[in-house]
């Protein structure tokens, strides 16, 4: 009893880390730990967008995490890879759609608890790709649309982000500053 093979998959060309090995547990503890209905620790996808001249990055204002934050979320019924509904949520969330997968495995693996305004969710285990826009933008929101999910959306500049990242995020847009 383990995920569907894509999923499983996308998680083993990950680099070996303690976290890929803590994912591959969680795939193997139930084929449906990519669904959401599977309980309150199941797995996400999520794109970390950057422009095409890599020195911006497409962020949203979450309602229910009132940070800022990549695009992502949970995987739908019927959905066949941790990349497609990654690719759906950006679209859904950013209105962005032409993206080019950076590198051949998922991005970072993530695990996090929730806060209080997810009532059915306790812990997602973020299954993170790193993807460019084909698109520089010459506005902040340029190529964006807002989505109900967000107070917010645009494109900030790696060495400017704004006030209100997610703690967690910060250390990875900085890597990518490199």
């Amino acid at each position: 009893m383990s995920l569907p093979g894509r999923f499983l998959a996308e998680l083993e060309t990950c680099t070996p880390s303690r976290e890929r090995e803590q994912f591959l547990a969680l795939a193997a503890s139930s084929e449906n730990a990519h669904l959401k209905s599977s309980g309150p620790v199941h797995f996400t996808a999520s794109g970390i967008v950057i422009d095409a001249s890599g020195r911006f990055v497409a962020l949203h204002h979450h309602r229910k995490v009132g940070a800022w934050l990549q695009f992502g979320g949970h995987i739908d019924e019927g959905e066949e890879s941790f990349e497609g509904a990654a690719r759906r949520e950006v679209f859904e969330e950013s209105g962005l759609e032409d993206l080019e997968i950076v590198g051949n495995a998922p991005f970072k693996l993530h695990a996090h608890t929730l806060n209080k305004n997810f009532t059915v969710c306790s812990e997602h285990w973020d299954v993170q790709y790193l993807m460019r826009a084909a698109v520089t933008p010459t506005a902040p929101t340029d190529a964006l649309r807002l989505s109900e999910e967000s107070h917010d959306v645009r494109w900030w500049r790696l060495d400017a982000l704004p006030a209100g990242v997610v703690p967690d995020l910060v250390p990875t847009l900085e890597r990518l500053r490199t």
